[in-house]
Order: C-alpha cells, then sequence, then structure tokens
C-alpha cells in the first residue's frame, strides 16, 4: 500500500461516511450502487488529486486496492 493509500485508508476511518449514507432504494427505478461506496470513491479523488471524475473511473478501473478500500467488490465491472 502507497503513502497515499494510507492516508486515504485514514482519512476513510476518521470521516466514517457509511454512518451518514443512506442506502434505502424504494423500488422505482434503477436500483443505486451503495451510496457509501461513492462516498468513499469521491473522498479518494480529493485525497488523491484526481482532478476529474473520468479519471477517479479510470483510477478505480485499474487499482484493485483502491476499489476495494472504497468498499467496492474487488471483481465487478
Amino acid at each position: 500500500v502507497t503513502p497515499k493509500l494510507e492516508r486515504l485508508i485514514y482519512v476513510l476511518e476518521w470521516a466514517r461516511i457509511e454512518e451518514f449514507a443512506d442506502d434505502s432504494w424504494d423500488g422505482i427505478g434503477r436500483p443505486p450502487h451503495v451510496r457509501a461506496w461513492l462516498a468513499n470513491a469521491f473522498v479518494a479523488k480529493a485525497v488523491l488529486g484526481i482532478t476529474t471524475t473520468v479519471g477517479l473511473v479510470e483510477r478505480l478501473t485499474m487499482d484493485k486496492t483502491l476499489r476495494r478500500i472504497c468498499g467496492f467488490p474487488p471483481f465487478a465491472k
């Protein structure tokens, strides 16, 4: 794990986003992703200095460790 990813882990543990992210779905429309995963990813975007959301998606696509830190399943698309 790189020092930046260690810093991200520290920030995510300190912020505890999971406590504030609601995963409710009323059954209308497309089922949502787990909101805590998405919130963690956007915190990672800020901590790692990724400037665009497209860049964040590309990094999540390539980096299994980052996906796991953010809470996404390691092999999901």
